[in-house]
């Protein structure tokens, strides 16, 4: 809650620190938003911010339009998708990008990419809707960073790895050169790290080879409702820092004579 000390300890631990983060607030007001902008600001790394908690709700366009700086993330982007009152009529919620009675993108949602908020997935246990997710990509609006918000309870249901996540957005119709970007160069760029996600040379072997499969498969959400694809990334190869870490089929083993 303290800007200047926040901000202090950031610059002092940059190798480690890439951003400052909000999560959770329940409070009725925007002094921890603006307080954590502030040091973002002094110190010079993005916001990141995981919103809807606050009781009443605070406006999502306020926070999108008037508070973040371009360069700001809004992570779990695509978490809200509907909900009811108390006659269990569905009602618009507040946080969601999409208008669930239209299923149109909000128009400050557009704004705020223009003014270069940065909409990150952030799948997790709970975070991720079809009902989100599908109407944008049919709009064309796509999430700049693909990421896992990764805990048991994220692997073990929907999420289940970088390579399943990664598959949903190509069979929602992302094509899978931006796939792979959003999950490797685009976020490196935002956390303002460059020497990460591109094999340039000069830069460490982090090196994920994939082998993207034709058939029928499922995916689901964080709610449990599901949608078939056709393709499917399966993780073959991960090389970190040059060394082998992961080889799901003996790829870089000599095999016997």
């Amino acid at each position: 809650m303290d800007p200047k000390l926040t901000a202090a300890s950031a610059k002092k631990n940059k190798d480690f620190v890439i951003g400052i983060k909000i999560a959770h607030y329940i409070g009725h007001d925007w002094d921890p938003t603006d307080f954590a902008v502030a040091a973002g600001k002094i110190a010079g790394i993005p916001v990141m911010v995981d919103f809807g908690k606050a009781l009443p709700p605070l406006p999502l366009e306020d926070l999108l339009l008037k508070h973040l700086r371009p360069g700001d993330i809004l992570t779990h982007a695509y978490r809200y998708d509907q909900e009811f009152d108390k006659s269990g009529k569905m009602i618009e919620h507040k946080q969601a990008i999409v208008d669930v009675n239209t299923k149109k993108l909000k128009p400050y949602v557009w704004d705020a990419r223009k003014r270069g908020i940065i909409f990150d997935l952030g799948h997790g246990g709970g975070s991720f809707s079809w009902g989100q997710a599908i109407p944008t990509m049919e709009q064309g609006f796509h999430p700049d960073v693909l990421s896992s918000d990764l805990h048991t309870g994220s692997m073990n249901a929907g999420f289940k790895d970088m390579a399943n996540l990664a598959s949903k957005f190509l069979v929602l119709g992302m094509p899978l050169a931006d796939v792979i970007a959003a999950s490797t160069w685009n976020p490196a760029k935002v956390i303002q790290r460059p020497e990460l996600g591109h094999l340039s040379v000069g830069s460490e072997a982090d090196i994920a080879v994939f082998r993207l499969r034709e058939g029928d498969f499922g995916y689901i959400d964080a709610s449990g409702m599901s949608i078939r694809g056709k393709q499917k990334l399966e993780a073959e190869l991960t090389i970190r820092n040059g060394r082998v870490v992961w080889d799901l089929n003996a790829l870089s083993s000599p095999s016997v004579k």
